[in-house]
This record gives structure tokens, sequence and C-alpha cells, in this order.
């Protein structure tokens, strides 16, 4: 093969001109070190928000379903069959549930804003045992064993305890946000409760905010202006909530989906996930550009031998496609390399992972979870850049007059 022939003698072997082969191999190294990285950034990244993701689910419902009066039993029943109906995978549980906002004072006397989230204490039990599966936390453990409240006693988020100097045993005050409005005189509605655990779910959106209390024993309720009442539906596969709302409405309930929920956070973490992939992506695009020095170099030197081609009958089409071929395989010679070297790196991660980051960030390893749509999305981006680059030189350089490139080029000495 022609191509391979070109390939092989003129730009990687030593009887090549010097400079032509130094930057055909540093090409070649380039292309290979951006791909690696276009893989194992947007891996590690993948992993991250997989990561965020799963940790939030473990303690964000997947559908919430919202009603003004208080829930019963027989509606909780009702709308699990009716879940059930409609949900591929089916249902994990239906949970009834309050939330309300509320300010928490510490005996020190340090304020702070806290959602309140009331759950059956079997659901306590269920949500601190999938807290501490997505995170193993030494923290959640003991509750995931035995996560039983009392009597005006609830569940704090470590960085919203840390912020108020609050420990376990402490006692706290609860106050609805609506007494702050009232008269001069008129002595607002609190209460005392005991903080009966801390846990972390490794996510600050949710442990700066986290409260829970339990519907069981709960004799006083605060009954904030914010209060939601519903019922929690999680299903077997949480990536199925948008489909499964849609069959909803159409049966006329309607829900809300945990990315609905937390449209802010999703959003930032996309937007993250895109201006990376961008910039990445301009840097394989930038390096590629070797891929004309090389050709354009490799042409000038052998622009007498072109034209003895043409002149012994060889079709201007076909010299045309052999440098092509050339260039595309220089191209993809660096492609393949960084995919596999970045895939190994990936596999590396996620089979061994090290421990780097300090406890402030989400998990303290790099999660690098490998997808084919990332595979896909690298390979078809540095595709179409090595086509792109091997056809530019080619065709502004190759002419078609055998006479022209039968003369002597000025740079034929390199």
């Amino acid at each position: 093969m022609l191509s391979w022939l070109i390939f092989k003698n003129y730009l990687l072997s030593r009887r090549s001109g010097a400079l032509v082969r130094i930057i055909a191999w540093h090409c070649i190294l380039g292309i290979a070190m951006g791909v690696a990285a276009l893989i194992i950034v947007l891996s590690i990244m993948n992993g991250f928000n997989l990561t965020i993701r799963n940790r939030m689910l473990s303690v964000e419902p997947h559908l919430v379903y919202l009603q003004k009066q208080r829930p019963t039993e027989e509606e909780g029943r009702k709308i699990r069959d009716v879940v059930a109906a409609v949900s591929p995978s089916g249902v994990a549980g239906v949970n009834r549930f309050e939330s309300q906002d509320l300010i928490l004072r510490s005996t020190e006397g340090y304020f702070g804003g806290a959602v309140a989230r009331g759950l059956a204490s079997d659901a306590i039990h269920q949500l601190m045992e999938r807290v501490w599966l997505a995170g193993r936390q030494e923290t959640a453990k003991p509750l995931a064993e035995s996560a039983v409240l009392g009597p005006r006693e609830v569940i704090l988020g470590v960085d919203l305890a840390r912020s108020l100097g609050i420990f376990e045993n402490d006692e706290v005050v609860l106050v609805p946000p609506e007494s702050l409005l009232l008269p001069k005189g008129e002595i607002p509605k609190l209460q005392k409760f005991k903080v009966k655990y801390l846990v972390s779910t490794q996510t600050p959106e949710i442990d700066a905010k986290l409260m829970f209390y339990s519907l069981d024993d709960y004799p006083v309720r605060m009954r904030s202006l914010s209060l939601e009442n519903g019922f929690e539906v999680r299903l077997k596969n949480p990536y199925e909530a948008e489909a499964v709302k849609k069959a909803l409405l159409k049966k006329g309930l309607e829900m809300q989906t945990w990315g609905e929920r937390d449209t802010s956070l999703f959003f930032a973490l996309k937007m993250e996930s895109w201006a990376m992939t961008l910039f990445l992506s301009l840097a394989v695009l930038i390096t590629s550009f070797s891929i004309v020095i090389v050709m354009v170099l490799l042409m000038s030197q052998k622009r007498q031998d072109i034209g003895l081609l043409m002149a012994m009958g060889l079709s201007f089409r076909r010299v045309r496609w052999t440098f092509v071929q050339v260039g595309l395989m220089l191209s993809f010679l660096g492609i393949f390399s960084g995919v596999i070297f970045g895939t190994a790196v990936c596999w590396v991660l996620d089979t061994y992972p090290i421990e780097l980051l300090p406890d402030i960030y989400t998990d303290s390893t790099l999660p690098a979870k490998l997808s084919s749509n990332i595979l896909f999305f690298v390979f078809t981006c540095s595709t179409v850049i090595a086509v792109i680059g091997s056809c530019l030189p080619v065709w502004r350089y190759i002419v078609n007059a055998p006479a022209q490139s039968l003369r002597r080029s000025p740079t034929a000495h390199i």
C-alpha cells in the first residue's frame, strides 16, 4: 500500500528528514496526550457527578406528591398502586412526609436556617441505611443500625451543626420564621428539641440544612406557613422519574421529580462539565494543528517525488488520497495511543482508588467513571479534527500539473 510505505519511510524512518521525523513524533505524542487527558478528565468529572447524584438520591425522594390536607395511609396505598402500574422497574417505597422551613437556635445563642423533614420511624431507618451505603461514612453507620428518634428528638446535618456549634445530646430551639414578624409584645411560638444524632451525607447542599424528625413520636408540630404535606416515592430505578411523571400526568396525578427539585445544582454540574469539555477539546484542536505542519513539510520535501509519480501515470486524485491517508495514519496513531492510555488510567483509578483529596471535597478519591458515551465523543471529535487537518494541506499544496511538481522545492534540503 503506497500510503503506508510513504508513512513508514518518509515520516518515521531515520532516512527521512530529521525535522519532519521529529515533528511527526511530537505530533503523535501531542495528539495522544490531548486525547488521553480529555478521556481522563471527562471520566473524573463523570465520576464526581455520579457520586454527588447517588449521595443526593440516598436522601432526596425520586418523586414527590404534594397535597394540602394531611396524608392518610389509604392515599399512600393508592399512590403506590398507580405509580407501580406505570413504572417499568417498580416502586421501592412510598412514605408520608412533612417539610417546613424553621429557624434553629443553639444554646450558645447562634441562629441558623434548617429544612425540617418529618418521616415515619421506619422511613428514617431506611434513609440512614442509604446514606451509609452511598458514602460509607462511619457517622452514619450506627444510625443505619439503630436509628430511633423519641419525642422531641431530631437528626442534624454535620455542616449545620458545625456552623452553630452544636453537638450530639445538645438542646436546640426551633422557631417558625413567620414568628419574627409578630407584633411587639407577642411571644413567638418556641419548642425545644434534643439533637440525638449528627449525620454526614458528604454533600454540602444537604448537610448545611438537613434536619429530620419522627412523625410517629412528634406530639407538637410547629406548623410553619411553609409546611408541605405529601408522599415521597422511591423508584427502583431513579432515572425513570421523568418517564413515570409523564405517565402519571395522563392519569391526572402531578408529581415533582428529583431533577426538578434540585435544578440549580444539576444545571451547575452540567455547565461545569460542558465548560471543561470545551476547553480540553480546544487544547486537542490546537495540538492537532501540528498535523498540518507535518504534511506541509512532507509535501514540500517530496514535491519532486510527487511530480515523478504523477508523470509515471498515477492519477491526481490518487495522489491526493494517498497523502490524505498518510495524514490520517499519523493522526490515528496518536488517537488510538491516547484512547488506550486514557482508558488504562481510568481503569486503574476506578479499580484501585487513590486517596488524594482532603475531606472537604465530595469524594477523597478520584472516581473515574469511563462510559461509552465519553469514548464515542472523544473519538468522534478527534476523527473530525484529523480529517480536516489531513485534507487541508493536501488540497492546497498538491497541484494538478506534474511539471510544476518536478521543479525543485525551496525546502528540499530539509
